[in-house]
């Protein structure tokens, strides 16, 4: 063996040493902290993940002023920065999880049975789309990426006796910031964040925000999120609260995203009427939740309705029908049953548990020739396509509970929880928001927070006031071994 080799393999076994070290000493801090402020540590996690995505877009290079066409540009290149920056991200997030499971095995804490359900139906979901199909499907592989989303929802199930407003809190702040950077860059850098020459369904607009998001299919969704976020919690200035919603309904409109807007359409109004139902009680007609107080929001909302639907009867017809017939995109649904094709014929080769979790990588869209086939572009065949049938099935089953559980904490959440899996059910038709391939996205994103939010019913992190929930608890002198 030469010097050389031997000095590398020095190298490698020194740089491994310390790396090991790091880690350890990171471990060490992020359990002190978590020591320190058990509260609102985890929930970290939402605004990293947020940065990660805007770093994601600012490093690729890509140039979307031409997106329709260049889709080479418009995805851009992952430079080696980009892919540490990502690793130090999932470095973070992994050490938060880590801590906060080390910090839950070595105390009691007071936890209700809550939630334990959904957590078995997460667990067979991702069983059967993760696991079971990079084992027995057309192609197996292992990937250990896609264990990460398992680390963080049992991560966010043992801490279910925290306070999910700091969950809440932490997203809607870093989704304000990330929404006022698309802003910012689609006049700083316009070639970066607006794509040009869009046809879309408003009149006289032909640009389409990208931001520094991933798309517009993605950020469009993601600010009906926001806005849902800061309308259930508003910010308590109230001139900070008016940017917020001006920042986040521009993001919407100028998206153009279709998905976006009928996600809009019908979860404002599932927000609006689940905090006037489930609103407290009061006879003061001064109250914040009195009817009067949401005739302005209900009037804006309808205006909102009429006014898109108003344009896309306007746009349609004035380029008259035939156009369908004759625009190969809109008549295949920009393009996406070519892709639910080759998801069926894809599915047909192995029916029981399909391709594996390589279905849409970047080799298998080369042979197919769409590069922007990302997925299914429909949950359903995305499972099927990805899983098979015992996918499916898992699938299935896990947004039945998940409807379960959501409309039973809609009380607590007043009609938030409600309202985001109405956007993650409306987004399965043409998008696949249960994926678990990346957790930089903004389905994700809404995924978890969902899944935050439904563990408890009650609006408390355990119901201190309901002594029967904790019958082992002494309550008499006696049990207290007073006398």
């Amino acid at each position: 063996m030469s010097d050389i080799q031997l000095s590398t393999m020095a190298l490698y076994f020194i740089g491994a040493i310390v790396v090991a070290f790091v880690a350890i000493f990171a471990l060490a801090w992020f359990i002190d902290l978590q020591r320190q402020a058990p509260k609102w540590i985890l929930s970290l996690i939402f605004p990293i993940i947020v940065a990660a995505m805007c770093i994601s877009a600012l490093l690729t290079g890509r140039n979307v002023t031409a997106a329709e066409f260049e889709l080479a540009a418009a995805a851009g290149v992952d430079s080696p920065m980009l892919s540490w920056v990502l690793r130090l991200a999932t470095g973070l997030i992994l050490a938060l999880c880590f801590a906060r499971l080390i910090s839950v095995s070595q105390k009691v804490e007071l936890r209700v049975k809550e939630g334990k359900t959904l957590f078995i139906a997460f667990l067979l979901y991702f069983a059967t789309n993760v696991v079971l199909n990079n084992i027995f499907g057309t192609k197996p592989m292992f990937d250990q990426r896609a264990w990460y989303p398992l680390l963080i929802f049992t991560t966010i199930y043992f801490s279910r006796n925290k306070d999910k407003n700091y969950s809440i809190d932490a997203t809607k702040i870093s989704l304000f910031l990330f929404f006022l950077g698309c802003c910012i860059a689609a006049v700083a850098v316009p070639q970066m964040a607006v794509q040009r020459n869009y046809t879309g369904w408003i009149p006289g607009l032909d640009i389409r925000l990208w931001g520094i998001g991933s798309g517009p299919n993605s950020i469009g969704p993601l600010s009906v999120v926001f806005l849902l976020l800061v309308m259930h919690k508003p910010f308590a200035n109230r001139l900070l609260q008016l940017l917020a919603l001006a920042t986040g309904l521009a993001v919407m409109v100028l998206s153009q995203s279709k998905t976006a807007w009928l996600c809009a359409t019908i979860c404002f109004p599932i927000l609006w009427w689940g905090r006037m139902l489930h609103a407290p009680r009061a006879a003061s007609l001064h109250h914040d939740y009195a009817l009067r107080k949401l005739s302005g929001p209900l009037l804006i909302c309808a205006l909102g309705i009429l006014a898109v639907s108003a344009a896309a009867l306007y746009n349609v017809y004035s380029e008259q029908v035939d156009l369908f017939t004759r625009d190969e995109e809109i008549a295949t649904l920009t393009g996406r049953t070519y892709i639910w094709t080759v998801a069926l014929e894809t599915w047909a080769e192995n029916p029981l548990f399909g391709y594996g979790a390589s279905m849409w990588d970047d080799q298998v869209r080369q042979l197919i020739g769409m590069e922007y086939a990302y997925h299914a572009h429909n949950q359903i065949l995305q499972a099927l396509s990805v899983a098979g049938v015992v996918g499916l099935a898992g699938l299935l089953f896990y947004a039945a509970v998940m409807f379960n559980y959501a409309l039973a904490a809609n009380k607590a959440t007043r009609g938030l929880s409600l309202a985001l899996f109405t956007i993650i059910l409306i987004r399965s038709f043409t998008e696949a928001p249960f994926d678990l391939s990346g957790i930089f996205s903004g389905e994700f994103i809404m995924h978890l927070l969902l899944f935050r939010l439904i563990l408890l019913k009650s609006n408390q992190p355990y119901p201190l006031h309901d002594m029967h929930a904790f019958p082992n608890i002494p309550r008499t002198r006696q049990q207290l071994g007073w006398g």
